[in-house]
């Protein structure tokens, strides 16, 4: 992360991770260094790659054998030993890849330096190949077969086709194989597509899965995966994801329903519909009906739904089942290289989120569930919005989730939330460090993320 946006970062933690807490970093080392640790969490990937197995036409086990075969042969370039494929213990659709080197210490830099930006850089610590339009600079005599260093521009300072060495802040990603030239990327009129640079020595030892068995298998965090799970879609329901892009928990909902019944995907932006469709195509799964719609706008008192279609608005009590996964700040993602976001940016996501909630509670039926979840570690987008929902709405009541795979919820002291209450929710803290081992430690070792379960009482 950018030294000149870690200060602010971390204060935007002490204000909205712990609210009513006084330290400040001028005061409390303590504090300072607590949230400065659990920033260095965040800007590393997790030690696991987990997949989603389609288990609507696909074996898990067949998969896992299929997977290990083709990391087998991804492996012979790379210097560290082939890792073996799992399965979860718990969720039965999901397969687990261990990284072999979780710091990075070992791997040093050749002399040739390539720059790519903030977004690529992600990527590859994510185990992805570099594409060609991340390139932001590269070496005047780089040719096809030589290696490179793999650095990313933190703080996007980088102008594209750079030749020197660069000096801004950078973060060392690894060493590749250059597959193009720095005239294929920078200097021809056509403007380049495809992988530029196969990595083959990652700081992070991530399996690159891109294009890999995309019909069978779907990369997914597994807290993502579990908020699937907790919705328990069964065949034949209505259900309705609220916010659905890029799909993935949409296309889960579907294959748990075993493409029958009605599934809704609404998402504002018409391009991330068509990302909707396409990843429900890659795995043949034609229930969902997606559109481009505002989901705050999504129900109407004298809407009627139309015989073959699913257009929104929808009248309520309309779903059976509900999934939430509210636009938020984002701060649980892994791995962060950069963050920009400001306090008003933080608080501009409650009032949001509490407006899809409040559709949402009017779209469900009676006896209906709806799952709230974010990818979020702030305590107001999570905790506070349930403490929120309860006090809001009385015939919405928190109900046990299945799986329970994280911890329970966050306390604080502007909460009235009861320990009862606090442990039916479900939270996802990579700097919480589990050292019991009854616990698998990839259930841990997540990105931040939060699951909330509401049943609507039949007392409307």
């Amino acid at each position: 992360m950018c030294n000149n946006n870690i200060c602010a970062a971390l204060n935007l933690f002490l204000s909205f991770f712990f609210p009513l807490q006084k330290c400040h970093l001028s005061t409390s080392k303590s504090c300072s260094k607590s949230l400065e640790e659990l920033l260095t969490i965040l800007s590393r990937p997790p030690a696991y790659t987990v997949l989603r197995v389609n288990t609507l036409y696909y074996d898990r086990q067949e998969v896992k054998q299929q997977l290990q075969q083709v990391l087998s042969k991804q492996y012979e370039n790379r210097k560290h030993s082939v890792p073996s494929v799992e399965e979860h213990n718990e969720l039965s659709d999901t397969l687990i890849i261990p990284s072999q080197n979780v710091d990075g210490n070992d791997v040093i830099p050749v002399a040739n330096e390539v720059i790519v930006d903030s977004l690529c850089a992600v990527a590859v610590l994510r185990g992805a190949d570099i594409f060609a339009p991340g390139v932001m600079g590269a070496p005047v005599a780089m040719q096809v077969g030589d290696t490179v260093a793999v650095y990313g521009d933190l703080c996007g300072q980088c102008r594209r086709g750079y030749t020197q060495v660069f000096a801004g802040e950078k973060m060392f990603l690894g060493n590749g194989n250059a597959l193009m030239s720095r005239s294929q990327l920078f200097v021809e009129t056509e403007k380049p597509s495809g992988v530029a640079i196969k990595m083959t020595e990652p700081i992070f030892d991530c399996p690159s899965l891109n294009s890999v068995l995309t019909d069978r298998i779907f990369l997914q965090n597994l807290p993502s995966i579990v908020a699937g799970h907790v919705v328990n879609p069964q065949p034949g329901d209505m259900v309705l994801d609220m916010c659905a892009a890029p799909g993935g928990k949409t296309t889960h909902l579907a294959t748990l329903m075993q493409n029958t019944g009605v599934l809704v995907a609404l998402d504002k932006s018409a391009g991330k519909i068509k990302r909707i469709q396409e990843n429900a195509a890659k795995l043949k799964l034609d229930m969902v009906k997606s559109y481009a719609y505002d989901s705050t706008k999504s129900c109407k008192p004298h809407a009627q739904l139309v015989e073959g279609t699913w257009n929104p608005p929808y009248p309520p009590g309309t779903f059976d089942r509900i999934l939430l996964d509210a636009p938020c700040s984002g701060l649980g993602q892994r791995p962060q290289i950069k963050n920009n976001i400001t306090l008003k940016d933080l608080q501009s996501y409650p009032p949001y989120q509490r407006k899809l909630f409040a559709t949402a509670v009017e779209l469900l039926k009676p006896g209906g569930i709806l799952v709230y979840s974010t990818c979020t570690i702030t305590i107001e987008e999570n905790e506070g919005l349930v403490q929120w929902a309860l006090n809001t709405f009385p015939d919405m009541q928190l109900a046990p989730q299945i799986p329970h795979l994280g911890g329970s919820g966050m306390s604080s002291p502007d909460l009235t939330l009861t320990d009862t209450q606090l442990k039916l929710l479900q939270r996802f803290n990579p700097s919480i460090v589990m050292t019991t081992s009854s616990v698998p430690k990839y259930n841990m070792d997540t990105i931040g993320f939060f699951v909330a379960k509401f049943v609507k009482q039949n007392n409307r």
